[in-house]
């Protein structure tokens, strides 16, 4: 007689919070337009439910009823259990607290949730601003344990519940995204889910859409940025993420159908990007802007334009940027010589330009390929007259 081997197997599904039980208690944090809803459950599980204009109530927008609380931090550590969509510690995490601290454009709230068993402090900073439907997000997490802790990956931001209305996501949904690439960029598409393979089925999208970049070049073949639409509540919400290195997003749903959408930057699970805290130690994520529009595409362009010129723009580092010139594009084009530089300098200066940048090709002999070269990195000593320290000191 054969003896049969049981195998026991498991699956870890990541755990939601369903409306329908009431939370002990709710936060409600709103600004510019904007109102972001919370709620702690059982007095201790913090989830974030709705972004969405100040105008639409989560009281008043027709719900679906599968719309579920989601995290409002993924996080997942290195040796721990990773579920599908999420990870511990993060599945661990208690509400502790939360901080305010007022700008001269709006206030930072931060919500604060605490690991019980690696002794992890996660923070989620919420930047809000009075001008615009606009929140930058960034999470900090913080080594207050007496042991090292690998971050393998941690969001950025969250989102829930924007398939709100009743119906599936391919009759509710649409998406824009922008493919770019050297002088062919924002080329801005719209798709359904399906276009993407999110296709409606009776139980939940194991797969995934996706977008990421890996690198220092931020849009070699997309821009950092999309949106959702929804058509029929008539929102749109819509993200950038601020980073000019590796950045990943990835939306889909759950085995209960609530809909995510994951904001981050660099990290192991898709880059490789691998982060080690030693006690006492912490990571700051990328901060990713995040809006919700009544409206579509045309206003929630016009809601992020708003932002980046009258938010963003008062960072430091941004308020006073200086002029530079670069002699590159549409001049030189890797092709630097004593000669051809000079009236460039002087012109510059006439207009007040305060850096003049001398590009690629400086380190190339007079007919070599200036690519070719890339790595040495020494100056020519036949493009300057009496080399390239000389027309520096001119400058």
């Amino acid at each position: 007689m054969k003896k049969l081997k049981l195998i026991l197997a498991t699956l870890t599904i990541l755990a939601y919070t369903n409306l329908n039980a009431q939370p002990s208690d709710s936060i409600r944090i709103q600004s510019g337009g904007l109102s972001i809803d919370f709620g702690i459950y059982e007095n201790k599980h913090l989830r974030l439910i709705n972004i969405l204009p100040e105008s639409f109530p989560s009281g008043n927008i027709p719900v679906n009823k599968n719309n579920e609380a989601g995290h409002d931090v993924i996080l997942h550590g290195t040796g721990e259990t990773r579920t599908i969509h999420q990870g511990f510690p993060g599945l661990r995490l208690e509400y502790v607290g939360m901080e305010e601290k007022m700008l001269p454009s709006g206030r930072i709230v931060v919500l604060k949730q605490k690991d019980p068993v690696k002794n992890l402090l996660v923070e989620s900073y919420y930047e809000l601003n009075d001008q615009s439907p606009v929140v930058r997000r960034y999470t900090k997490v913080v080594n207050e344990g007496k042991e090292e802790a690998g971050i393998e990956f941690l969001s950025s931001a969250m989102l829930y519940n924007y398939n709100n209305t009743p119906g599936v996501v391919e009759d509710n949904i649409l998406f824009h995204f922008a493919y770019n690439n050297w002088m062919q960029e924002a080329q801005w598409k719209q798709v359904r889910p399906s276009d993407l393979g999110w296709n409606t089925n009776d139980d939940q999208f194991r797969g995934k859409v996706s977008f990421s970049s890996t690198g220092s070049f931020s849009t070699a073949t997309f821009l950092p940025m999309g949106m959702i639409e929804n058509t029929q509540s008539s929102l749109t919400w819509f993200w950038q993420i601020e980073h000019n290195g590796s950045w990943y997003w990835e939306m889909a749903d759950t085995y209960d159908k609530t809909t995510y959408l994951y904001l981050g930057g660099p990290d192991e699970k898709n880059g490789h990007a691998w982060k080690l805290l030693k006690p006492g130690e912490s990571y700051l994520t990328v901060p990713v802007a995040l809006g919700c529009v009544e409206g579509g595409f045309d206003e929630a362009v016009a809601a992020l334009t708003h932002y980046r010129r009258h938010i963003i723009r008062q960072h430091p580092g941004t308020t006073d940027c200086p002029v530079i010139f670069n002699d590159y594009m549409n001049c030189l084009w890797a092709d630097p010589t004593t000669e051809k530089e000079m009236p460039l300098v002087e012109t510059a200066s006439a207009l007040g330009v305060e850096y003049f940048v001398i590009d690629a090709g400086w380190y190339a002999e007079k007919g070599e390929s200036w690519w070719s070269n890339v790595g040495m990195w020494e100056p020519s000593k036949t493009r300057f007259e009496g080399g390239l320290s000389k027309m520096i000191e001119d400058i």
